[in-house]
């Protein structure tokens, strides 16, 4: 038993020895690993942090070309209404140089006829007394006119009065040279509507003719007057052919 306990402890010494030995001869390759793994693992967190740095870069570069790419658009959208108010300002100057020309072109003609007009000894506030005058006369006649217009008026309402108080056989008398067209037809009930109507001088039971390219085409009888159309019946004894839309009408 003590022979086998002693075996024992010597095999266990030589195993410690061995592994001293091993130790001893195998412990510059174990430092030099563990050398490098320590470099390995600083290479690699170098590494790691050399990816963050460039996904981060990556990530301000891809912002900062959002933001150029808005800047482009922005750009091109002032542009744009730059060009629209260039064009404006090119179409507005071609204007005033029209009106510049137009006013050069009047000036120039005035002081041809103020020359024109010292020429024959007369004055400027002579000229100018003539020219309000004459607008003078131009806004008198025109209320001449306008009063001649009144004055026809009642003269075809006084001549409708008189060829209704004469009798309904006496011809109703309306403005000469009234003139009108054809509105609308209605065949089935032997009407139309024309283009003329009181102020114009149409009076009721007034008779106008109907002509086609110079072509009598029938007759029609005033029945109904408003201010700017009437309504009149077909006679029939006068129609020579259909009346159309168009077809002008003639006292």
């Amino acid at each position: 038993m003590q022979l086998l306990r002693a075996g024992l402890i010597l095999s266990i010494l030589a195993g410690l020895g061995s592994l001293g030995i091993i130790q001893f001869i195998k412990a510059p390759e174990i430092t030099d690993l563990k050398n490098d793994l320590v470099q390995s693992n600083e290479a690699r967190q170098t590494a790691e942090s050399k990816e963050r740095l460039a996904v981060s870069a990556q990530r301000e570069a891809e912002v900062e070309v959002e933001s150029l790419l808005g800047k482009v658009t922005e750009l091109d959208d002032n542009l744009k209404k730059m060009g629209q108010a260039l064009a404006q300002q090119r179409a507005r100057g071609n204007e005033l140089d029209g009106q510049l020309a137009e006013a050069s072109s009047g000036l120039t003609e005035a002081r041809r006829e103020l020359q024109t007009w010292r020429g024959l000894g007369v004055t400027q506030q002579f000229v100018v007394t003539m020219k309000q005058k004459l607008s003078d006369a131009d806004d008198e006649i025109a209320a001449i006119n306008g009063e001649k217009d009144v004055l026809i008026r009642q003269l075809d309402q006084i001549k409708y009065e008189l060829s209704r108080f004469v009798g309904p056989s006496q011809k109703v008398v309306m403005r000469d040279g009234l003139e009108g067209a054809v509105l609308s037809v209605d065949a089935d009930w032997g009407f139309v509507i024309i283009d003329v109507g009181e102020n114009h001088g149409v009076r009721q039971n007034g008779q106008l003719m109907v002509s086609r390219d110079g072509k009598l085409v029938g007759k029609v009888q005033i029945s109904s007057v408003e201010s700017e159309r009437s309504v009149a019946n077909v006679l029939p004894g006068w129609l020579q052919t259909n009346i159309q839309v168009g077809d002008a009408v003639i006292y």
